[in-house]
């Protein structure tokens, strides 16, 4: 969503997982902020429009996760390169892997 079209003027972004139906919403890019309730308490996202994102993306089917749970270590299995030392659930899901 362009910013010109939000309430607080910040974009929300929407990355759609490669894997399932699961989708992560965020303001300006992923990682700007810890999180969606981080970016409000920063006034960089309205909840009006937060919740249309996440309304459009239930009606298609998609589970919202919070950007902050994708954070946490993911121990399973991995084809990142050998250099990458911390893999967490961002890049099992809408990483490279």
């Amino acid at each position: 969503m362009p910013a010109e079209a939000t309430v607080c003027g910040t974009r929300i972004v929407v990355c759609v997982s490669r894997f399932g139906s699961l989708a992560l919403v965020c303001a300006d890019n992923p990682g700007a902020f810890l999180g969606t309730a981080e970016a409000r308490a920063e006034g960089e996202l309205d909840a009006a429009d937060l919740a249309k994102v996440d309304r459009a993306l239930g009606d298609l089917g998609y589970t919202v996760v919070p950007e902050e749970l994708l954070e946490d270590d993911y121990d399973g299995p991995s084809r990142l390169p050998w250099h990458v030392q911390r893999h967490s659930w961002w890049h099992r899901f809408f990483g490279t892997f």
